[in-house]
């Protein structure tokens, strides 16, 4: 029964999927842009045509009153609306994001149908059928029912797990930081720690995950008070939960020890593969810092290390790792940070610590897995029940064939 029913779900989402990929094909008709001039309806300021109250037992908003009896808050089942992640709104509409907007309401009718058939058959099991809902690769955000946002541009799809398990598939990640004393000036410490729980949060139980800390030396922050590890973890919901508590306690202080944060990842990445623990797949080494190596061995020796660790992780075990590295501010070493990702053909991002987006920086690292997913069609990624804003979650994520990491996915 379990079978038939994962069997079933999958052809769902592969519908969907295929649903989505036609509308980009019809992306530039001339209808096609006559109706989005039209009927495109935003979340965060648009009047729906065909709004309803929310009844409690199908939906609960806390901010609207949660409830109770009485008219929870307002959606509309015979449309859909757009979210736009606020980087977008405070720089104006890119042109990217209208197309997207626009060749995705073609959808719209493919999935008001799907709701009116899920009502009819859940309702014998007094059940209210799930929300249908997918993020494109710029972070535009379609849903229907559609229901206004409680706060505008403040959800980004591409950094959930449900987007990026898709996106990239299993994964070892491995996140470096920079802990030295300048860290503490400007706030660039509570930043690195923001960008380093997103990284965390959008990972799931397919995945592995360690975070490193270095400045004099390095140590791997611990699971939760008391809760040492060598190795890395299993990216569960509870194991991200106490890792992530145990970012928000870190504190800057030291000097800038290039080597040592590597040496530690490194090992601990392959303790993890001799265990047998590992995805298997794809590992992402992810280095910030915000300044130039002030102690420890010098910079031909942490190139070394880093060239010597890969080619042995290559050899002894076919794994292939990639350095994704963060040059944090003006004072931040770029050339030497540039060169150990090129080294390793990951990417070198430089971050302005005034202006510049760190998290969204960090958190995109996984897009040079996704061309690794080859010409596998049907390739889907399951994520483990989390909580949504309505309730528990259990998501199916599907790429589309182009890559361009758009997903299509229900949560049910």
């Amino acid at each position: 029964m379990k079978s038939n029913s994962s069997s079933s779900t999958l052809k769902r989402r592969l519908k969907f999927r295929d649903e989505i990929e036609r509308a980009y094909g019809e992306r530039c008709n001339t209808e096609t842009l006559s109706q989005c001039s039209k009927s495109n309806f935003n979340a965060c300021s648009s009047v729906f045509p065909n709004q309803q109250c929310m009844k409690a037992d199908e939906l609960v908003i806390g901010e609207c009153g949660g409830g109770g009896g009485n008219c929870n808050a307002l959606w509309d089942k015979t449309t859909s609306a757009v979210r736009i992640p606020s980087a977008h709104l405070a720089r104006g509409l890119d042109p990217e994001i209208i197309e997207t907007a626009c060749y995705t309401l073609l959808a719209d009718d493919y999935m008001r149908t799907k709701y009116e058939n899920d009502e009819i058959f859940w309702e014998a099991y007094k059940v209210h059928p799930s929300l249908t809902y997918f993020g494109a690769h710029n972070g535009l955000f379609r849903i229907l029912p559609a229901l206004g946002q409680v706060e505008c541009g403040n959800y980004d799809p591409r950094k959930r797990p449900w987007f990026v398990a898709a996106s990239s598939g299993p994964k070892d990640v491995i996140i470096v930081l920079d802990v030295s004393g300048s860290m503490s000036n400007y706030g660039k410490m509570d930043l690195a720690k923001k960008a380093a729980i997103t990284v965390v949060d959008t990972l799931t139980i397919s995945d592995r995950v360690a975070v490193i800390v270095f400045s004099d030396s390095a140590y791997q922050v611990p699971v939760g008070v008391g809760g040492g590890t060598d190795s890395l973890i299993r990216a569960t919901n509870e194991n991200k939960k106490l890792l992530i508590e145990s970012i928000r306690q870190l504190s800057g202080g030291g000097a800038t020890n290039f080597y040592a944060g590597f040496q530690q990842a490194f090992d601990a990445l392959e303790r993890t593969i001799e265990q047998e623990y590992t995805t298997g797949c794809n590992v992402a080494i992810l280095f910030m810092t915000d300044g130039a190596r002030t102690t420890g061995p010098e910079t031909d020796e942490v190139l070394g290390l880093i060239n010597n660790s890969t080619q042995r992780l290559a050899t002894l075990y076919g794994r292939d790792t990639k350095i994704f590295t963060f040059s944090l501010g003006a004072q931040a070493d770029h050339l030497v940070t540039k060169e150990i990702a090129c080294s390793t053909n990951g990417m070198w991002t430089p971050v302005d610590d005034i202006y510049g987006d760190l998290v969204g920086a960090m958190a995109s690292y996984y897009k040079l897995f996704t061309l690794g997913l080859g010409d596998d069609t049907e390739f889907t990624a399951w994520v483990e029940p989390y909580e949504f804003f309505s309730g528990e979650s259990c998501e199916m994520s599907v790429l589309d064939h182009s890559h361009r990491i758009l997903i299509s996915q229900n949560y049910f």
